[in-house]
């Protein structure tokens, strides 16, 4: 401690701030350091309980022109930004940003020349006096979507999973958890002002790669460009198909899609699959609600089973295989293999979370006890949870 602060009493005052703010940043970073260390053998004259003194020693070398008002005026490091007019865009490089990136493609999408129905669904506002119509609901289910409550595929009903996932966000705000609309849930839903500017449908360029499916001698992938495409923008084929009655999807055209924008980015340290609600609910390290999904869980041939499990394994493209004892039965991977794009094990043998062939089919059908998602809900989870993280059945 004697040679750090005497080093820093000896330096001459008219010293330029951005040299001893370098000088102070790096004695700050060794107290950080050291309190994680084991050892102190390395530096010796610094002893394991000495950073309050330290940290008293470099305020006291500091001149009242070395101000931390002087300091906010150094240049910062330049912020990456997300490009503008393009979903799924994850720049980050911890795992999880990385997984994230590996899982969903991003996706380019203009805003020129919108058909009038697609800029009735993005102005839409609720009112107690509203029409609930098809425009509104997509409104509210890309909200939902957008405040990390999955509707599952975007369809323009106010159905089951849209009601769950209102209930969840409004329980969530401590607001009444009663599944309707409300002046409180709106004013809640539109707060953020980036998710409340954002534009739920929106025109998009079909591609080659749109229009080529492919194929497998033993299945598992799409059977259409419309299932695809669907899929693909996290709506259901008969919205799809709603929005652009008279468009071929033929490479080249341009068709109106649900804009799916960005999934939860925060790290899942602990989900609770609900079996009586069909619901996962996904919460970080601080044990924060970040996310909700609607989910398929077991029947009476095959229950969900009860307990706290562990996370132990990621996969993406995951293969299946009903009959272990058969090489021949492994089913390879697909967005239509059973297991869907994602399978997330737990340490209960056989049994995880994972994709569905059938995302419109979710929450209105049994699984075999494993808890079933979208594909693009399994997906995102797969890039935010954590190795370990807690599995709970309730």
């Amino acid at each position: 401690m004697f040679l750090v602060s005497s080093y820093l009493k000896r330096q001459p005052l008219h010293k330029s701030l951005p040299n001893r703010i370098l000088i102070i940043s790096a004695l700050m970073a060794s107290v950080a350091l050291s309190g994680c260390s084991s050892s102190n053998s390395e530096t010796p004259e610094i002893k394991a309980d000495s950073s309050e003194q330290l940290k008293e020693d470099i305020l006291e070398a500091l001149t009242p022109e070395d101000s931390l008002e002087s300091a906010r005026q150094q240049p910062a490091e330049p912020v990456k930004q997300l490009r503008t007019n393009v979903s799924q865009q994850f720049i980050g490089d911890t795992p999880s940003q990385l997984r994230l990136a590996k899982a969903f493609q991003e996706l380019p999408y203009s805003l020129e020349a919108l058909p009038e129905k697609a800029q009735q669904v993005n102005t839409a506002q609720w009112t107690p006096d509203a029409i609930l119509d098809e425009n509104l609901i997509i409104k509210i289910q890309g909200l939902l979507n957008y405040n990390h409550h999955s509707v599952g595929a975007v369809d323009g009903r106010f159905g089951g999973n849209v009601i769950k996932a209102l209930q969840v966000f409004q329980e969530r705000y401590g607001l009444e958890a009663d599944g309707q609309m409300s002046p409180e849930t709106w004013a809640k839903l539109t707060e953020n002002e980036m998710i409340a500017s954002q534009p739920v449908l929106v025109n998009y360029d079909l591609t080659k790669e749109d229009v080529t499916l492919i194929s497998h001698p033993k299945g598992q992938q799409f059977t259409s460009i419309l299932e695809a495409l669907a899929e693909k923008f996290h709506m259901s084929q008969g919205l799809l198909l709603r929005l652009n009655p008279e468009t071929p999807l033929e490479e080249g055209n341009t068709i109106v899609v649900y804009n799916p924008y960005q999934p939860n980015e925060q790290e899942v340290h602990r989900v609770v699959a609900v079996k009586a609600k069909n619901l996962l609910y996904a919460y970080n390290d601080a044990d924060e609600l970040v996310a909700s999904y609607p989910t398929t869980m077991g029947s009476v041939y095959k229950p969900s089973p009860e307990g706290e499990y562990k996370v132990l394994s990621r996969i993406k493209d995951p293969t299946y295989n009903r009959d272990f004892s058969n090489e021949d039965s492994v089913l390879p991977p697909g967005p239509n293999n059973p297991v869907g794009s994602v399978w997330i094990g737990i340490n209960k043998p056989s049994y995880g979370i994972h994709g569905s062939p059938y995302p419109e089919k979710i929450s209105r059908q049994n699984s075999s006890g494993c808890v079933r998602l979208t594909n693009w809900d399994a997906l995102g989870l797969y890039g935010t949870i954590e190795e370990g993280a807690e599995v709970e059945f309730l």
